[in-house]
């Protein structure tokens, strides 16, 4: 806990600091960005707004729908609660590492074994970097000249992007098709314990893997054979992603942009996605801002292109993690409360 205040305070000043920058570099003051604000239009800003809660919404239902076919009668609305763990701690921590075990606390406190869970994030997880793929390769097919419009530091840092999604996409696809791979890093894990004398603590950890490993087998086989799953998972996946894009491409419009421009933005902001997935600073704050201020000059002066960073940054990051973290403490208020009281959780039992 004591790690996640300190990184949701670094995350808070580094985001303090990057507001700071765009308006200093950008020449906005608070009174003209208002101004801006207040001059947009209503209704696109309202769907920038619904496709920000449609992103936390559509990854709880894909892991919702894992859970099921794994036999746990999990619930929409703790879908969103996972989610918003995820999406939370995600945004507070280098390269987004806190995320999944967030999620997991609160799917072990619903009665979810410990290996469906892990096999539920693993694919879920696979499907939301596929989907982050195909957009790109998308943009790439259909809008190569967006990516040779960028400066040679965003092209580097959008490469860098591509490049671990595809490796981090091998590495799933293994995890879930190869348990071997599994059993050999727990052997490392047990190898290392012996040398640094833990000779103890390596004998229960290998007894405790090879059961491990044994039911994460059992889900994974349950799993396989469910090619409707796996590509309802990957669609909503997609989906999910294409709206956290949308969100932009709604701010521009609400900005006034031209329609003509709508899919251009698209391709922008899945740049902008690709090149900040992976910064090892939480959120990717000041990364994602730099790409996206450099990319939207392609079709807007200099002070729109600082307004529309901050609009769209504003709604899709920054509003969607306070979404997530009320989320997340109504949540754990609830479940410590049933726990109080000495009842059991059960899947979809809380919240």
């Amino acid at each position: 806990m004591r790690k996640k205040i300190l990184w949701a305070v670094i995350t808070l000043c580094l985001s303090v600091l990057t507001i700071i920058a765009l308006f200093y570099n950008g020449g906005l003051s608070l009174a003209e960005l208002w101004q801006d604000i207040r001059g947009s239009s209503l209704e696109w800003l309202l769907l920038a707004a619904l496709c920000m809660l449609g992103f936390i919404f559509f990854e709880g239902r894909s892991l919702v729908l894992i859970l099921r076919t794994l036999g746990y009668p999990a619930r929409k609305r703790r879908g969103f609660l996972y989610a918003s763990a995820d999406i939370y701690f995600s945004s507070i921590t280098p390269s987004a590492t806190g995320g999944q075990p967030a999620s997991a606390y609160f799917m072990h406190k619903d009665g979810i074994s410990g290996s469906a869970v892990i096999v539920s994030l693993i694919l879920n997880l696979t499907m939301y970097t596929l989907a982050i793929v195909t957009l790109g390769l998308l943009s790439v097919i259909f809008f190569p000249g967006i990516f040779m419009e960028f400066n040679p530091a965003c092209k580097a840092v959008i490469l860098i992007g591509v490049f671990m999604m595809l490796m981090l996409a091998v590495f799933f696809v293994l995890l879930l098709k190869k348990q071997g791979l599994l059993i050999r890093m727990g052997g490392i894990a047990v190898s290392v314990l012996n040398r640094l004398r833990c000779k103890r603590t390596a004998r229960k950890l290998d007894g405790k893997l090879h059961e491990a490993i044994a039911k994460y087998n059992e889900c994974v086989e349950l799993l396989s054979g469910r090619k409707r799953l796996l590509l309802k998972t990957y669609l909503l996946n997609l989906l999910q992603r294409t709206l956290h894009v949308l969100v932009t491409v709604f701010c521009y419009y609400a900005m006034h942009g031209r329609l003509a421009d709508g899919l251009k933005v698209f391709a922008t902001q899945t740049y902008v996605v690709l090149g900040s997935n992976f910064i090892p600073v939480p959120g990717a704050v000041g990364i994602s801002e730099y790409i996206m201020y450099h990319g939207y000059l392609m079709f807007l002066d200099e002070e729109s292109s600082y307004t529309l960073a901050l609009l769209s940054r504003g709604i899709s990051f920054y509003t969607c993690c306070m979404i997530s973290i009320v989320t997340v403490l109504i949540g754990y208020i609830l479940l410590r409360i049933r726990e109080n009281k000495g009842g059991e959780s059960v899947p979809g039992d809380v919240l």
